[in-house]
């Protein structure tokens, strides 16, 4: 069915001025046209939204999420079965996607069972590329090891994620790739999360990383590096990473190497604030972790207001930026589009900057140049939103605003006409 979405102001992720009064025509999943109002034919018979008084963009890219379940309260997850941690990443997947988020790199926890699932519409959420695990050295950020004297089985459906040495890496890369990862994911610092670290405790060593790096390129793939302390940014410089993820703590050197290199930065800004706001307003909240995560929380929030002038400087002098978010289950699930907000107020991006970051920009990230902007022959993926995010960046992470999402042409959330 040909489908077209018609009377909204329509902004189509490339940077270009918006249309005031647009239409955007689907066939078979793709746009076909888009154009002024006036301009574009609506074909008979043609299934119409109307989104006038409201915002058209394209789907949103968030390239740092984690989509799947588990606990955080030790006892609990040690007494959840893996299907009922299976069952409940459903609905994190779904509300994902209809927040706005139409396409998501998994940082860690969803298998190809999870992209497959919704790539045959078993379930509903954002198409799906995975990294399956985050690769830790023992005792790293990903190792699940504590004080006990054991490693919690995080997510059952994993296979072991912990390698140290370079053939270690090198075996555990191969085997990743086997099992159907997308990309590579690997700690290169430790992180808030952690029993056994601290963030800017550096990990693996440059050799080590190279190993993954040579091992993804050996597939056409790539490698997306956690790396918060600025030790380990530059350990994951050297071996020639792909994507630094957060990166709060980079310095000007971090910065040349990284354009020179053409590395992309997800920074995932919205995290720590909100984490860090939550504990505050709401005593009961991860009172598991309450401890040890509160003092890194505010350690790290209290440096990066420091280090907004740095990412300012960054971004203007060229710094590749893609949005991410790092959601999980606990913290921006159905609420990822306010990370917009932070890289406007933190990075010094305009509105308009910010929304191609999470979309075309983003969609380059991915190397998916089929997504990104709402151009012919793109796939259908649209979100209509209340209000305009050009005035007020902040109307994208009110999932109560987000009226339309649209998923390769299939509507997955439609309350243009309801509450």
């Amino acid at each position: 069915m040909i489908q077209a979405i018609v009377g909204g102001r329509v902004i189509d992720g490339t940077g270009r001025d918006p249309i005031a009064r647009g239409a955007v025509v689907i066939d078979a999943g793709r746009v076909r046209n888009v154009g002024g109002e006036a301009s574009v034919q609506i074909p008979r018979g043609a299934r119409v939204f109307d989104a006038a008084g409201r915002t058209v963009l394209p789907g949103f890219i968030d390239c740092h999420v984690h989509g799947t379940y588990r606990a955080r309260d030790i006892r609990r997850h040690l007494l959840n079965s893996p299907t009922y941690n299976v069952l409940k990443s459903t609905s994190i997947l779904r509300e994902t996607l209809e927040c706005g988020v139409t396409t998501a790199r998994d940082m860690g926890g969803a298998d190809p069972g999870f992209r497959q699932a919704v790539e045959e519409g078993v379930i509903a959420g954002p198409r799906l590329l995975v990294s399956i695990v985050m690769m830790s050295q023992t005792g790293g950020h990903g190792d699940c090891w504590v004080p006990a004297g054991f490693r919690v089985p995080r997510r059952a459906w994993l296979p072991n994620n912990v390698a140290d040495g370079v053939d270690g890496v090198r075996k555990l890369a191969r085997e990743l790739r086997m099992a159907g990862a997308d990309f590579l994911k690997i700690c290169a610092t430790g992180g808030i999360t952690s029993v056994t670290d601290d963030y800017d405790e550096a990990q693996f060593t440059v050799d080590e990383l190279k190993a993954a790096v040579d091992e993804a390129a050996a597939r056409k793939k790539r490698v997306a590096v956690h790396a918060e302390g600025v030790a380990g940014i530059k350990r994951a410089l050297r071996a020639g990473v792909y994507s630094i993820e957060h990166g709060w703590f980079m310095d000007e050197e971090c910065v040349d190497l990284m354009l020179r290199q053409q590395t992309w930065w997800v920074p995932t800004l919205a995290l720590v604030p909100l984490s860090r706001d939550r504990r505050m307003n709401d005593k009961a909240w991860d009172t598991a972790q309450l401890g040890e995560e509160a003092r890194k929380d505010e350690e790290i929030y209290r440096k990066q207001l420091d280090q907004a002038p740095l990412w300012k400087h960054a971004v203007a002098k060229g710094l590749r930026v893609a949005m991410g978010t790092d959601q999980s289950h606990r913290l921006l699930t159905g609420e990822n589009l306010v990370e917009l907000e932070f890289m406007v107020k933190h990075l010094g991006m305009s509105p308009m900057q910010a929304i191609v970051a999470s979309t075309k920009t983003a969609a380059e990230c991915l190397e998916r140049s089929e997504l990104g902007t709402l151009e012919p022959g793109k796939l259908a993926d649209v979100v209509v939103v209340d209000g305009n995010p050009l005035d007020e960046i902040r109307v994208l992470g009110d999932a109560k605003r987000i009226r339309l999402v649209m998923k390769g042409g299939q509507p997955y959330r439609n309350r243009l006409n309801g509450p």
